[in-house]
């Protein structure tokens, strides 16, 4: 008779064990924000070396791990008091299945009724108190006003944005929904606005999903795929895509060129490249071409200069920048850009176009590299972006926000090189 009540004391021995591996990881990710620490890495890397992590842990940790990032001005004070810090890291993070499992260890037993995008009520907080999360300098470098809206959305984790990416020639839908729970099943949707742009959410498990193994989606933030769909005329030719990173919309544009268009893609980080390739091939696209070395010379009809940026539009998906980033690399990152810019121009033929593009959300990353470059070549002009889901380029390019698609945020320039 007292073997459930033993199964219990088990289960509740377990997940206080969860607790405070979460800790002692989160204590080691405290020595990953110094500015240029791979993260994403050496998480991994932690993860790996504890052996025994399933995917469910992993899920568990990461969202644990990041809940602490995008509120740590706020948990400081309560770090060392490890039950209670622990109590209302768990109340701050998203109810995933993984996370509700810990609820049970919650000195009331059960979370607050709060919604996901509020949940610094947790922590008897404001609507106002929401700046104190961003760096000090972020609010001088945007364009828009980050009001509290903004804000919300850099605190809260993104969905998961999918691309379709061949016909699937059945519901592709239906499919996804097959292997998802009741409650992600209702938010899989396509998108109203966006072509080929599905909507799933966050913590949807599609790395072996048939639909993903077998390449009829990608994996692609709205703002991401809504980037090419911005271009004042539809990308014909032969285009560069000069800093591919794993190829997201390397894939996108070499869908966009078909039936007789094709897309060089280049990266200098190698690993890059391989998932680039890998992802390439379970498209089934033959109009890609990976390149090995940097390209020094050709006349492309089109390049895509998606540069290296410091990254505030992703803060939502990787909060550990919002910690890295100081100011003085937003404008390092800048001088690159520029850099780049330049150094690509020489490759794009009479009458081509040279986009721009950043996941940065400054000013000093987006319209001053604009504006620069633009005074140094001559032979290039400013091309107006489509006025598309309400956006008007006013000469200075475009720069989507996360709360305007839920999504990440980037800018986006287009450059005509004159005959």
């Amino acid at each position: 008779m007292a073997k459930p009540l033993l199964n219990a004391g088990l289960k509740i021995h377990r997940l206080q064990n969860q607790r405070r591996i979460a800790y002692s990881l989160i204590e080691r990710s405290r020595t990953l924000l110094k500015p240029g620490t791979p993260f994403t890495r050496e998480i991994h890397e932690l993860f790996k070396a504890q052996g025994k992590f399933g995917s469910k842990d992993r899920r568990l940790y990461r969202e644990l791990i990041y809940t602490y990032l995008r509120y740590q001005p706020w948990l400081e004070g309560s770090y060392a008091q490890q039950d209670a810090f622990m109590d209302k890291l768990i109340c701050l993070a998203a109810p995933t299945s993984e996370i509700q499992t810990l609820y049970p260890t919650l000195k009331d037993r059960k979370p607050l009724e709060i919604p996901v995008d509020h949940r610094y009520l947790a922590l008897d907080r404001e609507i106002d108190d929401l700046p104190q999360l961003v760096p000090d300098w972020f609010a001088s470098h945007t364009e828009r006003a980050i009001g509290p809206k903004s804000l919300l959305q850099l605190v809260t984790r993104p969905p998961l944005w999918l691309r379709i990416q061949k016909d699937p020639r059945e519901d592709l839908l239906q499919r996804l929904r097959a292997g998802a729970s009741p409650e992600q099943a209702d938010q899989i949707a396509k998108h109203p606005l966006v072509p080929d742009c599905l909507h799933a959410p966050a913590d949807f498990p599609l790395a072996n999903h048939p639909c993903y193994v077998e390449g009829y989606v990608e994996i692609q933030d709205i703002s991401s795929q809504i980037l090419l769909h911005l271009l004042k005329d539809a990308p014909k030719g032969h285009w560069l895509d000069a800093c591919a990173g794993a190829g997201g919309k390397t894939l996108q544009l070499a869908n966009l060129l078909k039936p007789y268009g094709k897309v060089d893609a280049y990266d200098k980080r190698t690993a890059a490249l391989r998932e680039l390739q890998s992802r390439a091939k379970r498209s089934g696209l033959a109009n890609i071409g990976v390149l090995d070395q940097r390209p020094t010379a050709g006349a492309y009809d089109g390049v895509l200069v998606d540069a290296p940026c410091s990254g505030s539009g992703t803060w939502r998906r990787h909060p550990y920048l919002m910690r890295q980033t100081s100011e003085e690399s937003v404008f390092d990152y800048a001088k690159t850009q520029l850099a780049i810019l330049k150094s690509y121009a020489p490759l794009v033929k009479d009458g081509g176009v040279l986009v721009y593009s950043t996941c940065s959300l400054s000013r000093h990353e987006n319209q001053a590299v604009q504006e620069q470059f633009l005074a140094a070549y001559k032979d290039f002009c400013h091309q107006p972006l489509s006025p598309r889901f309400g956006y008007e380029d006013k000469g200075r390019g475009i720069t989507v926000y996360p709360e305007d698609h839920n999504g990440d945020g980037l800018y986006v320039a287009t450059f005509r090189k004159q005959s």
